[in-house]
């Protein structure tokens, strides 16, 4: 059984969520705060196996909350989180501080719906669990820090020669292929579990096609890189793939690869009402690598990826999905099998273990 605690301001919330944890046998509510230093002290009353935290509070915000439990009882704190880019500023803070994950509140007029939530924190609960954490010496929460300028990423390697930068042409054709791995519902779960089993020589570029807003691609990005050897960053317009490196498609756009092996986002229409869709860029990117193109659909709900999983069946490429036991949704994942394109079907370590 795992237990729960809810922290949240809002008693409607707190019963909402309760009712999404109740859903699930396996999770027991044991009690709720209304503010946050009423939740760290039952935290260290009752220890519970995972939290829910709230990001505004009364008393004590939920980053000033995240790191007082960090330091008197480390628990795996799941943020709750809502769509806007302030937001996922302090959801990409508290990630740093110490929370294992985060969940994007139901908003009217978003993607997100009410039983998507209920997916998702049911499941986001489940893996928070298995998560160990551990005592924090002390984390700020200021942001005052000197900030860093971040040089952009270079589109061909540079080298030093008798103290002169040269550039040298990159090999724009990656001999080692491309990855595409597309998810929605319980996706961000299901990705991080397959990105931890693969080695750091892994050679191919892989690229996340998450059905996920805007504000929160590069959230997702630093949280994926937290869990993985290889490194993750939101694509950009323009720049190059690299083997071995991971490339999460920012939200609100497509990515399309062009002959160069360059990234290119464009805003064109949504496809199964997504944008990025995974459809999008395998078909894209099964253009340019044919058969040295692998395909992966995970947990997510609609019929997303099937068609790209077609195009890449009929060049040679590799595709697998995951299966139902595993799955949050089984949607995407069983439209692909019975279209009877998937070469093999298994959970995201399996997955990960049939890249390697």
């Amino acid at each position: 059984m795992i237990r729960v605690l809810i922290v949240d301001d809002s008693p409607i919330i707190c019963r909402l969520l309760e009712e999404h944890l109740h859903s699930a046998p396996e999770i027991k509510v044991i009690g709720t705060a209304l503010n946050g230093r009423r939740a760290v002290d039952l935290i260290c009353e009752l220890r519970p196996d995972v939290v829910t935290l709230d990001q505004e509070m009364p008393e004590m915000n939920g980053l000033d909350s995240l790191a007082q439990i960090m330091t008197e009882c480390p628990t795996p704190v799941v943020m709750i989180s809502g769509v806007s880019r302030q937001a996922a500023g302090v959801t990409r803070e508290a990630l740093r501080i110490g929370a294992v994950d985060f969940v994007l509140k139901y908003t009217p007029g978003q993607d997100v719906s009410p039983d998507t939530l209920r997916l998702e924190i049911v499941s986001k609960v489940k893996a928070a669990a298995g998560i160990k954490v551990i005592r924090s010496i002390g984390h700020s929460t200021r942001t005052n820090r000197p900030k860093v300028r971040r040089l952009p990423l270079a589109d061909d390697a540079t080298v030093r020669a008798n103290g002169v930068l040269k550039r040298t042409p990159p090999t724009h054709f990656l001999q080692s292929g491309v990855v595409v791995i597309g998810a929605s519902t319980g996706g961000p779960v299901a990705v991080r579990e397959l990105l931890e089993q693969l080695p750091g020589n892994f050679s191919p570029a892989v690229l996340i096609v998450q059905h996920i807003p805007a504000s929160f691609t590069d959230v997702l990005a630093a949280q994926l890189a937290r869990h993985t050897t290889l490194p993750v960053k939101e694509a950009r317009n323009g720049e190059i793939l690299r083997g071995g490196h991971v490339y999460v498609a920012p939200g609100d756009s497509h990515l399309l690869l062009g002959s160069d092996s360059r990234i290119q986002l464009n805003d064109g229409p949504k496809i199964h009402g997504h944008r990025p869709a995974i459809d999008v860029t395998m078909q894209s990117v099964v253009q340019v690598y044919g058969a040295k193109t692998t395909g992966v659909v995970l947990t997510g709900m609609g019929d997303d990826g099937s068609e790209g999983l077609v195009a890449i069946r009929a060049k040679g490429g590799r595709t697998y999905a995951q299966d139902e036991a595993s799955s949050v949704v089984n949607g995407m994942p069983q439209r692909a099998r019975e279209r009877g394109v998937v070469d093999r079907v298994g959970s995201p370590i399996e997955i990960a273990g049939w890249l390697r």
